[in-house]
């Protein structure tokens, strides 16, 4: 079987920044208020001033992003396991997918929960470019990808030294409006993050990050839960990126840069937990939830 892995993307080099906010924005115009008479334009000048902005963020990454070099060693780990061919496909950086010259079987998305602004966005495109293929929609509720969000946090809590942490689980916000529209993402992360916590006797609670353009957005933000926190008099804070399988400007500049820095003035202790992608319950994860799909189709 072919598998095709495929994700919205991310610039690996900063001189790929405003192209990538660029596709992404202008893709998505309609969520974030944009689709007006003149879009494309006032989209670049976002995306131009944007990009100035986001390649700062790069330097504390050591210049680079590794989510798609990230994403690839899962496929890689993947295709062993199964005999599978898998290959990874984005619609606004590289691996483009319209430049994939590749006839597949099954579309696997590297986002676990589905979300019309971001898994639907993927498929949306690879019909446009390669017709209807199977998928499979969303693969947040696989046991064995359960338990290995819930040992990256065991993991967190051993090297944090923590005794008494508040947990956050941090997710991507998204506009509100997509959720009124029926949208499913806020409801599907609060369902997994219940089946996460049950491993552990913490307080904890779901905290959104990564808002940007106009209008209301998901919330509370990570931030203000922090200043909270600090007013109920809370010592520790334990933070998981739940939206993400590898790590990536939003885990390695937005979580362990802008956040801690709010919660070392707040006096917070504070760790962000670590996303193993190699572990080995990962990839097993995504090997039943392909061969599963695989049987249906």
């Amino acid at each position: 079987m072919r598998v095709l892995f495929t994700y919205m993307g991310a610039p690996t080099e900063p001189d790929e920044i405003e192209d990538f906010i660029f596709r992404f924005l202008y893709d998505i115009k309609h969520h974030i208020g944009l689709d007006v008479p003149g879009a494309r334009a006032i989209i670049k000048g976002i995306a131009k001033a944007r990009a100035r902005q986001v390649r700062e963020h790069y330097a504390f990454m050591g210049g680079k992003s590794p989510l798609v070099e990230y994403m690839e060693e899962i496929a890689k780990a993947v295709s062993e396991k199964t005999g599978h061919e898998i290959r990874l496909g984005m619609c606004y950086s590289k691996p483009l997918l319209e430049e994939l010259n590749w006839d597949f079987d099954l579309i696997f998305p590297l986002y676990q929960v589905y979300s019309s602004s971001t898994t639907e966005r993927c498929l949306v495109r690879i019909r446009e470019l390669f017709g209807e293929k199977p998928y499979v929609k969303e693969w947040w509720d696989n046991e064995k990808f359960v338990r290995w969000v819930q040992g990256n946090i065991k993991t967190g809590l051993k090297e944090s030294g923590f005794e008494e942490p508040y947990v956050i689980l941090s997710v991507h916000s998204l506009p509100k409006r997509v959720i009124e529209e029926g949208d499913p993402y806020e409801k599907s992360h609060r369902r997994l993050a219940e089946r996460v916590m049950k491993a552990f006797d913490l307080p904890w609670e779901i905290a959104f990050q990564s808002k940007f353009g106009k209008g209301e957005w998901l919330g509370p933000e990570v931030p203000d839960v922090l200043e909270k926190l600090k007013l109920e008099e809370v010592n520790e804070v334990l933070i998981y990126p739940l939206s993400f399988l590898v790590e990536n400007v939003e885990t390695l500049y937005e979580l362990d840069v802008e956040y801690k820095e709010v919660a070392d003035r707040l006096g917070l202790r504070y760790y962000r937990v670590g996303l193993n992608h190699r572990d080995p319950l990962l990839s097993e994860a995504i090997v039943e939830v392909i061969e599963n799909a695989g049987n249906e189709n």
